[in-house]
């Protein structure tokens, strides 16, 4: 297939990733080719230009969307610049994946998915997990009955960290746990209820418990947590025949069987390189009118998320449960 010239927009901590991700594999992968990195910080392009070939630095993102070498771009650029980033891109033709969360607010996220339909580009989301083989094997034993009926999930995602200036801990960590409730159930939830705190600066919250409702039988419980010693990425699936414990990242997965537990074998996998490759044969099949092709990560999915997290504030702020209804 033709070749797909990426341009990544912001070097920081995780753009990095991103740009080490896309030029590795583009050693190995002719129909691949990072074109161009772009920040606005003169040492990111410098460490860049240090650390790998890459023909295009630019200083202004506006030098990558007008390029027509450009075919798609990576967003990696603080939460309140995605919108505004996304959409200029979309506008001038580019594919677009963006870090979570997709933007700040579900309107915006509505009109980048209508965007991108007009234009009839792929977008995507950094909804990272959904290419996790542990998550992944998990999904498909829940599709093949093997846990039996599912009673319940619960989701420990912590770390002991400063708290982010101007960001608070649903934003920052909710997206991921939420994503992943749907993506091993297959369905969203219809209520939410949420209670977060702030305790080392007088707003912006630093940990929060939300309890998801999927229709009548189902319920997600998520704990969210900047003052939790150790860092934790697990999910707890309750079934009526067996249960599991799944670290996201050792991508080990524990069953548990009436009196007894043993490990279920996975090979774990590189899930950037996963999601970055997804990117790129979802524009490859785009470009050939294979609409079949699934996005398993596309901008509708980034969109609920962001609906869900509105929830979460809103039942935190209002002290009751929000009732979710979706586009």
């Amino acid at each position: 297939m033709q070749k797909v010239n990426v341009a990544v927009i912001g070097a920081g901590y995780w753009g990095k990733k991103i740009i080490a991700e896309y030029a590795q594999m583009a050693k190995t992968d002719s129909e691949i080719a990072l074109r161009s990195v772009c920040d606005s910080l003169e040492e990111n392009r410098k460490y860049c230009q240090g650390n790998y070939e890459i023909p295009f630095l630019a200083q202004h993102h506006k030098q990558v969307f007008s390029n027509t070498d450009i075919d798609a771009v990576n967003v990696c650029t603080p939460n309140e610049t995605h919108y505004e980033l996304c959409r200029e891109a979309l506008e001038a033709g580019k594919h677009v994946l963006v870090e979570k969360p997709m933007t700040l607010n579900s309107n915006e996220a509505y009109k980048l998915v209508d965007l991108a339909r007009t234009k009839n580009l792929v977008l995507s989301v950094g909804h990272i997990f959904r290419f996790n083989n542990a998550l992944q094997k998990i999904r498909s034993l829940v599709k093949g009955g093997f846990f039996g009926d599912i009673y319940w999930l619960k989701f420990q995602w912590t770390i002991l960290m400063p708290p982010i200036p101007g960001r608070d801990i649903v934003t920052d960590l909710a997206p991921h746990p939420l994503d992943i409730s749907n993506f091993l159930l297959d369905t969203w939830p219809t209520k939410i209820t949420c209670k977060a705190k702030a305790y080392r600066r007088d707003k912006l919250e630093e940990m929060a418990y939300i309890i998801a409702e999927f229709g009548k039988d189902v319920c997600a419980a998520f704990e969210l947590s900047w003052l939790s010693p150790g860092k934790a990425r697990e999910v707890y699936l309750m079934g009526s025949a067996k249960s599991a414990k799944i670290d996201c990242l050792t991508q080990k997965i524990q069953i548990f069987e009436n009196d007894r537990s043993y490990d279920l074998p996975v090979e774990r996998n590189n899930t950037i390189e996963a999601e970055l490759e997804h990117f790129i044969q979802c524009i490859q099949n785009n470009r050939v009118g294979n609409y079949s092709y699934l996005n398993q990560n596309n901008g509708t999915l980034g969109a609920y998320v962001i609906r869900l997290l509105e929830a979460a504030k809103l039942s935190n702020e209002q002290e009751k449960t929000q009732h979710v209804e979706f586009q």
